[in-house]
């Protein structure tokens, strides 16, 4: 398996998205809506006293605007009628789950990108920490979520109802990273913790390992079926 045939499937699909445009200006629109509409729902929505609840509630508004576009990869390529090709394309089946995987990191990147200065914009919130430290931890969790996510979209390719079936399934396994990249968040963004002691850290690293490597030596079996 090599990063660079892996890549190629991941340049592919950016291209046609950024042709259109439609998932990440969907997933954009879903961050920018929720996080407009809370900062109007009270006047100072993260008191001191409820600054605790900042880092879940901006993990969250990343954690569903990816869950709209998560399954778009493998969708698209069902739709037009290019996954057979795909298969019999000169590659293996962990470079077309890496490649899908990249794709799905950088769009959920760039939306992390704007989303994370625009809430601490509208929200005027001032992280304890340091704001790259916040953004690594969260960017740690956007990883895991991806590297699941991708996975698991290519499983339910063929179900009715793909999108409920995928929240069905993504979200009890993202349990594991959800609670810790909160617990991160929390360490930096309200107590100042440095990156290095966040204790969450390790067990995020340990998911993503863990699930890379079980969606790799998985994923054969799922594109055969």
């Amino acid at each position: 398996m090599t990063l660079k045939k892996a890549w190629l499937v991941a340049r592919k699909d950016l291209t046609v998205e950024f042709r259109s445009k439609h998932t990440i200006n969907f997933m954009l629109l879903f961050a920018f809506i929720v996080l407009l509409m809370f900062n109007f729902a009270a006047e100072n929505p993260f008191s001191p006293s409820s600054r605790e609840v900042a880092p879940g509630f901006l993990w969250f508004v990343l954690l569903f605007a990816g869950l709209l576009g998560l399954s778009r990869g493998f969708v698209r390529e069902k739709e037009l009628g290019t996954l057979d090709g795909l298969r019999m394309a000169p590659l293996s089946y962990g470079e077309i789950l890496l490649g899908k995987t990249l794709y799905n990191l950088f769009l959920l990147l760039l939306v992390e990108l704007l989303t994370f200065p625009l809430f601490i914009v509208l929200f005027n919130y001032t992280i304890a920490g340091s704001f790259l430290d916040a953004f690594i931890v969260l960017t740690l969790g956007v990883l895991g979520f991806v590297v699941v996510g991708s996975f698991i979209s290519a499983v339910i390719l063929g179900a009715r109802g793909r999108e409920f079936v995928l929240l069905i399934l993504v979200l009890p396994l993202l349990i594991p990273v959800v609670i810790p990249t909160i617990m991160a968040l929390r360490e930096v963004m309200v107590y100042g913790t440095p990156l290095l002691a966040v204790g969450q850290l390790k067990l995020i690293i340990i998911y993503v390992v863990i699930m890379g490597t079980l969606a790799m030596l998985l994923f054969d079996y799922v594109l055969e079926e």
